[in-house]
Formats: C-alpha cells, structure tokens, sequence
C-alpha cells in the first residue's frame, strides 16, 4: 500500500472512527473496492447535499471530479482528494467558487482550486491534500520556454528553472530551483500558470486593483493516526513542502510576470507604470486546514 493511500485511510479514520467500508466499482466486467474511498451511498449523500452551484462548477471544470473513470471512483469521493477538502472548508463563505478558470496569455488556462470576490480583496486558493506525496515529472509547453528564462534572469539566485529538451514532444522538461534547492514537492510549474492567469486578468482589465490574497491550502497531516514509518515519510513530506513553499518570494515572482506579459503582450497597458502598487496590495500565504477557514472571511 502506497503512503499516499495510507494518508487516506487515516483521514477516513479520524473522520469517521473506521477505515472499514469501501467504494464499489466495476471495471472489465469485475467488483473492485476502493477503502480510501467514501462509500458509494456515502457519496450518494454526499453529491445531494453539494450547493448547486458547486456542483455546476466541478462538471464543468478540467479536473472531471464528480464521474467514475477507467475503474475508479469519483475523484471526490477520495477522503485525501484536494477538491473534497476545499469544498468542505469554503462552500460555507458567501461567494465563494470552484475551479476557476483564468486565461494565462503564454498558453492555456489556469486552473484555480478556489476564488471569491469580497468587497476590498480578491482570493484565489491552490489547494493539495494526498496530491504531495506522489512525486511527478514535470513537462511543460516550448510556449512556456520564453518566460521561464526570463525568470530565470530576473530572480537570479532566487529561482532556477533548468529546461531539458523532450525529444518525442513538443514540450520540455523542467526542473525548479530556489536558492539552489530543488523544488521536489511544489508544483511551481502550476504556481507560475495560476500567477500568469491573476496578472492576465489584471491587464485586462477584467480584475480590479484590489488586495490579491494568493492561498496555498496545505493539508498537515501531522495529527492522524498513521503506523509509523509511514507517519515519518508522511511528516517529512509535508514539512519538506511548507519548506519549499517559503523558499519562494511569490510577490517577486508574481513581478516579473506582470513584466514578462507587459514587456510581450500588454505593451500599452496603463498598468505598466502602477506595479509598484499592485505588489504592495499582493499576499501570499500558505495555510492548513486548521487556519485556512480565518483567511477567507
């Protein structure tokens, strides 16, 4: 059993006092079980208490999170799955939507976890659960290739993107680094999309100027009840990730790509001379589950 499905069933534990039950599938004719999963009537129950609106927004975002596919269950229904975990903990905050999709300009869309509009700031959520512990080759679009040697110049030292090219595709392969450490657990490839995507919208015009509180949602596992020696590995995964994490000065980064698309895209933007007050008005943090409810009220 991998860790990541040991984290699962210890949040299925605390939160429902068992790991026993499982989600039924059937695939190539044959019942598989799934333990991590909730229950096919707990997921039943769960679906018909879901905000319409939320539902809405999880069918038609990219990450297909309500549906069984190729034998497994609902993406959701997992007790370590990310979107579960935001939805529990904001569907309450008036407003307050998922799976926004923003425009990056470079290429493609940005896939934001969560977004709510308040009266003085905007809030924009990347959230991850169990998604830390399986480790993943980072490929990315050539359209990308421009920007990260551009960060590459202006956060010397600070960042590092090593770019590889990939022979079978018309992508690279890339490798993160601050401060000369390797960046194995945040997804800084995503981090970039989702900054590109806010300062997309600001240069269109289509965000105001107002507070921006970028919040990366982090599930600290460090209270389940998990058999040792997979708790160690779980505990120094996350606390290697909030490491990472605080590696990245995000206001600076998200500078120079409110520079890269000023200086390649948005070449007459009014916004050209008003960065300066932009960064002041931007806030990162990075939350648990425990202090992320105080952060969106």
């Amino acid at each position: 059993m991998s860790i990541t499905e040991k984290l699962d069933l210890a949040i299925k534990l605390k939160e429902t006092g068992t790991t026993s039950g499982a989600y039924t599938v059937l695939h190539n004719g044959k019942e598989l079980k799934k333990e991590a999963y909730m229950t096919n009537s707990q997921w039943v129950d769960f679906l018909s208490k879901m905000t319409p609106g939320a539902k809405e927004e999880y069918k038609k975002g990219d990450g297909d999170e309500l549906s069984e596919k190729n034998g497994r269950p609902p993406k959701m229904a997992s007790y370590g799955s990310s979107s579960r975990m935001i939805y529990n903990l904001s569907h309450g905050c008036n407003g307050f939507s998922f799976e926004k999709q923003l425009p990056t300009t470079v290429g493609g869309k940005a896939n934001l976890d969560g977004f709510c509009e308040k009266d003085n700031r905007y809030i924009f959520v990347e959230a991850k659960c169990h998604e830390i512990y399986a480790k993943q080759n980072v490929s990315v679009s050539k359209k990308y290739q421009k920007l990260y040697e551009y960060i590459n110049e202006r956060m010397p030292g600070e960042l590092f993107i090593g770019m590889t090219e990939n022979e079978h595709s018309n992508k690279i392969n890339a490798e993160f680094f601050a401060y000369e450490e390797k960046l194995d657990y945040l997804d800084l490839k995503q981090m970039i999309c989702h900054l590109l995507g806010i300062a997309t919208g600001l240069l269109k015009g289509e965000l105001k100027e107002k507070q921006i509180d970028f919040i990366y949602l982090l599930f600290d596992p460090t209270e389940l009840e998990i058999e040792e020696r997979a708790k160690g590995k779980i505990d120094e995964i996350y606390q290697r990730t909030c490491y990472e994490c605080n590696l990245v000065d995000f206001a600076t980064l998200f500078r120079v790509i409110l520079e890269f698309l000023i200086a390649n895209y948005f070449e007459n933007s009014p916004l050209a001379e008003g960065i300066d007050d932009i960064i002041c008005k931007f806030v990162f943090s990075l939350a648990s589950q425990d202090y992320y409810p105080v952060l969106i009220q």
